[in-house]
C-alpha cells in the first residue's frame, strides 16, 4: 500500500459526529499557513445513494467532481468556505475510488496538503495521519471499528467545546501531516 503523508483522512464512526466540522477547522487552520486541498470521499453501499447528496451536474468522465460553488449546503462547500484552494467529490464503488483518487492526485501539485473526509480512502493508501471521529451519542458503524484499530488519532466530540486537538496537527513540506501526542489535550 503506498504511504501518502501529504494526505490526512478524517473518518466518522457515524453519521453527523462532526467529521466535516472537524476538517473544516482544520483546513481554516493550515490555509493560513499554505494552499490546502479538500476531498470527499463517499463509498456506495447498497441502499446509501440517498446520504450522499448530488454532485452529478457537473459533465464528468469519472464521479471526480470539483466544487466550484462555496455558496451551497454542502460538505465540499463548506471546506472551500473554510480556505481550501480546491475542494474534490468522489464517490462510486472500490474501483471507482480507485481510479478516482488517481484522477484527484493528478489535479492537485504534488506534494500538496490534503484533507480528506472518508471513511474508505484508507483501505487504498496509507494517509500521514487517519483520524476517526466519534461521539457518545452516536452508535459506531461496524465498517468503523476496523478504522478504530488503524487510527493515529481517535477524537471524541461532544458538539460543543471543539477540536483541541487541532492544535497538535501540523503538516510540514518535508515530513507532510503529524499529530504531536505530547502537546497537552484539554477537552
Amino acid at each position: 500500500m503506498k504511504k501518502l503523508t501529504n494526505l490526512l483522512i478524517v473518518a466518522g464512526a457515524g453519521r453527523n459526529v462532526g467529521k466535516t466540522e472537524f476538517v473544516c477547522r482544520l483546513i481554516t487552520q493550515i490555509s493560513r499557513q499554505m494552499d490546502i486541498y479538500g476531498l470527499k470521499v463517499s463509498a456506495i453501499h447498497p441502499d446509501e445513494e440517498m446520504y450522499h447528496g448530488n454532485h452529478s451536474t457537473q459533465p464528468c468522465t469519472t464521479n471526480l467532481y470539483e466544487e466550484r460553488r462555496s455558496d451551497l449546503d454542502k460538505d465540499t462547500s463548506r471546506m472551500l468556505r473554510a480556505g481550501a484552494t480546491q475542494v474534490y467529490y468522489l464517490q462510486g464503488d472500490d474501483e471507482q475510488i480507485r481510479t478516482g483518487f488517481q484522477e484527484f492526485q493528478r489535479s492537485i501539485p504534488l506534494s500538496a496538503p490534503v484533507v480528506c473526509e472518508s471513511s474508505s480512502l484508507w483501505k487504498y493508501v496509507q494517509p500521514g495521519l487517519l483520524i476517526l471521529i466519534k461521539t457518545a451519542s452516536v452508535e459506531t458503524k461496524p465498517r468503523a471499528l476496523e478504522i478504530a484499530e488503524h487510527a493515529s488519532l481517535i477524537v471524541e466530540s461532544d458538539g460543543l467545546s471543539g477540536f483541541s486537538q487541532l492544535e497538535s496537527i501540523t503538516y510540514s513540506n518535508i515530513h507532510g501531516w503529524s499529530y504531536d501526542y505530547r502537546q497537552p489535550v484539554q477537552d
